[in-house]
């Protein structure tokens, strides 16, 4: 039986009385100075709204987990670290069109600050001026004078009915760091005073980690972030736990705010809007198929409204063509394609609309009835620019769309112009009017760059020692773009779809497409799904156990989503596989055949054959895949040696630093090691690199931008991890990857 007694101040809440309370939203906080600090809320409906059961809160402090949506089981956080968790006055209302303010350093400071009153205050500062009080969301959850916000947090506005199991956002808004982020994803609740034991469970939220924020740093002193979207522009995933089913967690935030002057119970005037971040990724200008990719550095669904494509034409530096970029998003993966209608291009581009001779693409934030056919070189309002030929004299004209000292890039470098385009390498990589990260490659409209050469990834890597060349290659790796575990935008699904895609030619038939995937120890081929299924998941060759579990670094920590170890996987070998360490397993183990594909494979039932062994507590990789096994683990040792902040894990903390062993003991303390060392290294040197290997290496590094050296220098294994270095004049080129 519930105990109700503690809580029977919620009962007598009043229940919800406006049906249009999901029209509520915050329009303004006002960070600092702490005087000054207040938030306020709009009305953006046609009737009057009943604010007696709404609530605002900064109270989600996650280590404790004490968050605000515990408010139906009496708890919920505030009254301490500053935070708050305050319910509107009861008979409060909001009419139509109308904004409030809720000072949270009492009325006194915002008045002096503002020269206006605030609507409420958080607290009850003992000045008698008219200005109502917030109420406490529960007993305690206000601490006098001392609440506030800071430059990293999350701020929630949610409705209660005081009875049912789970409360309802009605706007959400994070900034700074994602440490106070919540998602409510599959939890199960019951409220105290629903009369009933039964639970209710949220929807899913949008992952920590996947949350846009308004700001990555606080506002300016003085000055406010400001509401100037009042649609709530894009939800980055659909369905959620807001009012009438919207994901409050997945609204795009870095576009629908604005950091301006202070406009308290008043709307605020929006500066001219700022360029978008986007560059020219991708241009295939010979050939049947061609296109031009536009990329936003992976941000997604990014506005292009006022961004218009123009070409150039060598000839006599001029205008030819025009294409008005207005009323196009990029894509959820940052991706705006225009070109052949054979690629399924977001603008269709007519066949052969590119000059193949010198010439350039410029993109500019400025309104495309500004341009004309004809015009000269400009570089007014200039967002990005390519200038390009397939074989010609550089063009100095052209070249003034650049920074200065950047070049003219040829698309028949290597000859083959007809069947490569120029992108970057890696994706987005080199900066806006620079040209010195393009390459020639593989064409993959709308989609990732890959197969991008090497070039000076190296050039750093000092070889004098083992020490030195571990320091060198560490310093390197370590420079990564991390991405979600599970997202709506670009997670490790996606990158794991290409890393594992079954590189049989009659099953990759569209290097755009991963059709299929090939899980690591049963080698078997799947269709892609983008969540996985029953047939294959998401493979920990390094479990999380040892080192960086999400339940002590949050689901997005770097080390859990490195695509480097992380491999898809049949489930139930998967499953087999736990988290043991590696080691071979000639008796008493069990088989774990892998499927005769792709001429591999075929377990024969007799040690070692082309299969997997195990028992209770090692699990031996069977023969084709020793070396992938074996060489990513010697990436994450290297890689993870503790000595960074990992931004994505949640709470920030560092990085875990990853050791491989032959110590037993030390294999089964539960802390980050991970074995055996010595069978990894045999493992290594029975199983060379071989192209699907390289292939994965690559496909990876277009995604987070670095590589696994040892499958790029399979010789400097031996050199850190057995001290056994060549000459500092063999060992950079040996294999002649550079």
């Amino acid at each position: 039986m519930k105990i109700k007694c503690l809580f029977a101040f919620l009962t007598l809440l009043p229940a919800l009385s406006s049906a249009d309370v999901g029209d509520l939203l915050i329009t303004e906080i006002a960070v600092s100075p702490a005087a000054g600090e207040f938030i306020e809320i709009y009305n953006d409906g046609v009737t009057v709204v009943d604010l007696t059961d709404v609530y605002i809160t900064d109270a989600t402090f996650s280590p404790n987990s004490v968050f605000y949506y515990n408010i139906v089981i009496g708890a919920g956080g505030g009254g301490g670290f500053a935070d708050f968790h305050a319910r509107f006055p009861n008979g409060a209302s909001i009419a139509a069109g109308e904004y409030q303010t809720v000072a949270l350093n009492g009325s006194a400071d915002f008045i002096s600050t503002y020269m206006a009153n605030p609507t409420y205050k958080i607290s009850n500062d003992g000045i008698v001026d008219g200005i109502t009080a917030m109420l406490e969301a529960r007993t305690g959850s206000v601490d006098g004078n001392d609440s506030g916000l800071s430059s990293g947090e999350v701020l929630v506005l949610y409705s209660w009915d005081g009875i049912t199991d789970l409360v309802q956002d009605l706007d959400y808004l994070v900034w700074g760091d994602q440490f106070e982020a919540v998602d409510k994803s599959g939890i199960a609740i019951d409220s105290i005073t629903d009369a009933d034991a039964i639970t209710s469970s949220y929807l899913n939220d949008t992952a920590t980690g996947a949350q846009a924020g308004i700001s990555a740093i606080q506002h300016v002193d003085g000055n406010s972030w400001q509401r100037g979207d009042l649609s709530e522009g894009i939800e980055t995933q659909a369905g959620g736990n807001g009012l009438n089913g919207s994901d409050e967690t997945s609204e795009d935030l870095n576009n629908t705010f604005f950091e301006g002057i202070p406009s308290p119970n008043a709307a605020g005037t929006p500066p001219p809007p700022s360029a978008p971040n986007i560059v020219i990724n991708e241009v295939d200008a010979v050939g049947a198929v061609e296109f031009i990719e536009i990329f936003d550095g992976g941000s997604g669904n990014t506005s292009l409204n006022d961004v218009t494509l123009v070409f150039y034409q060598g000839s006599d530096d001029t205008i030819y063509k025009i294409i008005n970029l207005s009323t196009n998003n990029t894509d959820g993966n940052g991706y705006l394609l225009i070109g052949d209608t054979s690629l399924t291009p977001d603008i269709i581009l007519a066949a052969n609309s590119l000059n193949d001779d010198a010439s350039a693409v410029a993109i500019y934030f400025n309104n495309a009835s500004n341009y004309n056919i004809g015009d000269a070189v400009s570089t007014t309002d200039i967002i990005d620019a390519l200038v390009y030929d397939s074989g010609q004299t550089d063009d100095s004209g052209l070249l003034a769309l650049l920074n200065v000292g950047q070049a003219q890039i040829n698309e028949n470098t290597n000859a083959n112009a007809a069947t490569e385009s120029n992108a970057r390498c890696p994706n987005g990589s080199g900066g806006a009017l620079n040209t010195s990260t393009y390459n020639q490659t593989s064409p993959t409209a709308g989609t990732i760059n890959n197969l991008c050469p090497i070039g000076d990834y190296y050039a750093s890597v000092d070889t004098t020692d083992a020490t030195t060349l571990r320091t060198t290659v560490h310093d390197i790796i370590r420079n990564a773009i991390s991405f979600p575990y599970t997202s709506a935008s670009t997670d490790t699904w996606d990158v794991l779809g290409f890393a594992d895609e079954d590189p049989n030619p009659t099953i990759d038939l569209d290097p755009n497409v991963a059709e299929n995937i090939l899980a690591v120890y049963k080698n078997t081929s799947y269709v892609n799904v983008a969540t996985g299924n029953a047939n294959y998941n998401r493979e920990h060759t390094w479990p999380q156990s040892r080192g960086f579990h999400q339940n002590d670094m949050g689901s997005d920590n770097n080390a859990r989503t490195d695509a480097h170890h992380l491999m898809l996987s049949n489930s139930s070998y998967n499953s087999s596989r736990g988290n043991k360490y590696f080691d071979n397993c000639p008796s008493g183990c069990s088989e774990l055949v892998s499927d005769d594909y792709n001429n591999e494979g075929g377990g024969s039932g007799v040690y070692p054959g082309n299969s997997n062994w195990t028992d209770t507590n090692v699990f031996e990789a069977w023969n084709f895949r020793k070396g992938d096994i074996a060489r990513a683990m010697f990436y994450m040792d290297v890689r993870y040696e503790g000595d960074q902040i990992d931004t994505s894990s949640s709470p920030q903390q560092l990085e875990p630093d990853l050791q491989l062993t032959d110590s037993v003991s030390q294999l089964n303390s539960g802390g980050p090691f991970m074995g055996l060392l010595s069978t990894l290294l045999q493992w290594h040197a029975d199983d060379p690199v071989d192209s699907i290997e390289l292939q994965r290496n690559e496909e990876v590094f277009g995604f987070q931008s670095n590589r696994n050296p040892f499958v790029d220098h399979p010789e400097w294994v031996v050199c850190i991890f057995q001290d056994v270095c060549p000459a500092a004049s063999d060992i950079i080129f040996s294999n002649g990857f550079e």
